[in-house]
């Protein structure tokens, strides 16, 4: 709101604003800037810059060290520029369940898991409007495997041989053994041998497509040799036995085993895919290879003497090799579990990465110069001999390298992100602290800060355990904020942590304002403190008045639109100075159905002015200060997050000391002391039966929300002609240009927005 004219000034002064806006149409950017009045903006749009979606975390897998792990989300990774967003517990069958307000603009959030034992991980997820993610451990068979399915003969055989007669496998039939079978097979053709019984069979060569060997519960299969090659598959399910005693290649043939017995007695090469999920032993040399070669062992996985890997492995489960273990083009390796060698482990011209993995060799360990290895979520390498060409990098949470002889780290490489390289001494024979960048520590092993726990996974481990649990509700102390206090555990935060958001009020509703927003401009961050069982216990919000742009005295508060006004228990912090706000015994506003709570009743009693008509508007005026108003609104009982809704709740401003004159953001509902008659007058074209508050006939607001903290225009200057890609995201909406109040190459005419002198 600004000063009253008469009628002939106050045309001069909108002939002018026209003609400046006129003669400014034309940005940089491309973008033709209107004015308010001529956007055509969707009777539907509620003019947000956040949004509000569920998310759900769940844990598959149970705490080591106390009852609950906590869950953090934050607003990008947390290794990087990312702010902690909400935080919470989950445990096994007790998921973290919440609502979350975040910009609209935002399209990734990042989750962290962190057990009671210290360890963690953390995993970017895209956002949409229902989030539900699973932490799971690793499970010896995939998801769609149940032993009860494994094929028998006595279904589904064609033919059934045994004894000592030779056999042709042909015209896709599938021939079962069922007693014992020592004979031959002349051809192979197509068809399935299915092995129920014992079968002992010779060389085996098998080059045609939809050929297969299933062996099933129950059932032993020896041969000799085996040369498989095409679309042929090998499956040994789970109670199953398969031997081959001789020569065995695999060529674009597909091998999967289920059982706790299958062995290859000589040097194997597979140029097809392996996946193990069972015992797999190979009793000498292994090599992984070709364009198809890919090995996914979730189960045991060793070899005898050595195993070069030139294709792709992922390892869930335990890999251990008796000689070395060599990477080299152009494997792509993923160790999720184990990875244990007996001898030196080298990466060549390869890409490694530990997710929560363990590396264990012992001798050397050498990461070459070609090499790419990356350490996440608490992986760690274990070796004698450390030696490092390349630079190592650590993402997500703290990894750990343990050498027990010398590390060598060449040149100008780099440990660089969240890893730390403990040794027996503290030092490196060749590298110094400068070769330790962006988080990366060198520590000795005897004082290791990291906390990777003795797990299935990875037998050793580094480091000693969190404390106990002292207030005894669940969450450890090495995860709670509050550990001597069992009636909280967590902090919250609003927008995001050490972040403001601001409110920008226009204040002659419901006549029309001039669009500059900046009559009342209130920044705002919340702390919300949860407990152990993510229920709400305390909210501390801080408000500081940025701009007053109107000679009105304007009071301001927010509604819980879902909480009665009992369940709170006190409301500290307020600034209320006159008579026309009445407070009940627990701070809240009386006479109203749900909590409402007044932050201050007059700006002007919180402001500190410095000459001038306004406030923090006007050019050639000294800034001014605010009182920061901090508060603290406690729960009688905790409350369900869903009950609470999510900050900034429901704000408004109250206009010029009339407490039935209240200005909402778009399509928030008013108070109970609202004046009811004043909907649909002036230039209002709100309709409270349909749910339509505080807009005008042409969809415009008298208020607005920004995630961040906003610049606002000067004194007169709507927002459009500050901000240039405010129509696009209005006219759109919002699905164009949700980030349009941002500062970005493009987006802002800066000679119309409010500069700080």
């Amino acid at each position: 709101m600004k000063k009253y004219y008469s009628l002939p000034v106050t045309l001069v002064v909108i002939s002018l604003v026209f003609f400046v806006i006129s003669c400014h149409k034309e940005k940089d950017s491309g973008t033709t800037v209107k004015t308010m009045d001529q956007l055509n903006v969707p009777s539907n749009f509620n003019w947000e810059t956040s949004r509000e979606v569920s998310l759900s975390v769940a844990v598959d897998m149970p705490s080591m060290i106390g009852t609950l792990s906590r869950i953090r989300v934050y607003d990008g990774d947390p290794y990087g520029s990312g702010k902690i967003l909400i935080t919470g517990s989950a445990g096994y069958n007790y998921p973290f369940v919440t609502g979350l307000r975040i910009p609209t603009a935002l399209k990734q959030i990042y989750l962290e898991l962190t057990k009671g034992d210290g360890s963690s991980r953390i995993t970017p997820v895209n956002i949409s409007d229902n989030i539900a993610y699973t932490f799971t451990g690793i499970k010896l068979f995939p998801e769609n495997y149940n032993p009860a399915t494994d094929p028998d003969c006595t279904t589904g055989c064609t033919q059934t041989i045994s004894g000592s007669s030779p056999v042709s496998i042909t015209g896709g039939k599938t021939y079962c053994v069922t007693g014992t079978f020592n004979g031959t097979i002349t051809s192979w053709t197509s068809g399935t041998l299915k092995v129920c019984g014992t079968a002992n069979l010779g060389f085996i060569k098998i080059n045609a497509p939809n050929c297969n060997i299933i062996v099933t519960a129950g059932g032993t299969l020896t041969i000799d040799s085996l040369y498989m090659s095409s679309t042929t598959t090998l499956t040994v399910y789970q109670g199953g036995h398969a031997s081959i005693r001789g020569f065995a290649m695999a060529i674009n043939s597909k091998v999967f085993n289920y059982s706790n017995d299958f062995s290859i007695a000589t040097a194997f090469s597979f140029y097809g895919e392996i996946q193990n999920y069972g015992n797999f032993v190979i009793k000498n040399d292994a090599t992984l290879t070709g364009s198809g070669g890919k090995l996914t062992n979730s189960g045991y996985f060793n070899t005898y003497g050595f195993f070069k890997v030139l294709a792709v492995l992922i390892n869930n489960g335990t890999l251990e090799v008796n000689n070395y273990l060599h990477f080299d083009s152009p494997s792509v390796v993923t160790n999720n579990c184990l990875m244990f060698s007996h001898a030196n482990m080298h990466i060549f011209s390869s890409t490694i990465t530990g997710n929560n993995g363990y590396f264990k060799t012992n001798q050397e360990f050498h990461v070459t110069n070609y090499a790419n290895l990356t350490l996440q979520n608490q992986s760690m390498i274990s070796c004698a001999d450390y030696y490092q060409d390349k630079d190592v990098l650590g993402q997500g949470s703290k990894s750990s390298i343990k050498i027990t002889g010398n590390g060598y780290i060449s040149g100008t490489n780099k440990v660089s992100g969240p890893i730390e390289l403990a040794t027996t001494s503290g030092s490196l024979a060749t590298g110094n602290l400068s070769n330790f960048v962006y988080g990366g520590t060198l520590v000795k092993i005897s004082n290791a800060t990291n906390y990777i726990p003795i797990s299935s996974c990875n037998p050793e481990g580094i480091g000693s355990p969190p404390p106990p649990d002292s207030d005894g509700d669940g969450v450890p102390n090495n995860l709670d904020e509050f550990p001597n206090d069992a009636s909280r555990a967590y902090t919250n935060y609003y927008p995001a942590k050490g972040q403001f958001g601001s409110l920008a009020f226009e204040d002659l509703w419901p006549g029309k304002g001039d669009y500059d927003m900046n009559d009342l401009v209130v920044d705002y961050t919340f702390k919300i403190i949860s407990n152990a069982q993510n229920k709400i216990v305390d909210i501390i919000p801080s408000f500081y008045v940025r701009a007053v742009g109107a000679s009105l005295q304007n009071g301001f508060g927010f509604q819980f639109d879902k909480l009665s006004p009992a369940v709170i228990s006190s409301v500290s912090g307020y600034s209320i100075q006159g008579s026309y706000i009445s407070l009940a015994s627990n701070g809240v506003e009386n006479a109203q159905g749900n909590a409402v709570i007044i932050v201050f009743d007059n700006a002007n009693n919180v402001i500190h002015r410095t000459g001038g008509n306004y406030f923090n508007t006007e050019k050639n005026v000294p800034y001014g200060q605010s009182d920061n108003i901090e508060m603290t609104i406690h729960f009688a009982i905790p409350q369900d997050a869903s009950a609470v809704g999510t900050a900034p709740y429901n704000p408004f401003l109250i206009k010029n000391l009339q407490r039935g004159v209240e200005i909402h953001l778009p399509d928030r509902i008013p108070t109970s002391l609202a004046d009811q008659a004043l909907f649909g007058t002036g230039e209002d074209n709100s309709l409270p039966s349909a749910g339509r508050y505080y807009k005008s006939s042409k969809n415009l607001p008298w208020a607005i929300n920004i995630t961040q903290k906003f610049d606002y225009t000067w004194e007169q200057v709507q927002v459009i002609s500050g901000y240039l890609k405010f129509g696009n995201w209005a006219e759109s909406g919002g699905s164009s240009d949700p980030d349009w109040y941002s500062n970005l190459s493009g987006y802002r005419d800066v000679s119309q927005i409010y500069t700080k002198p």
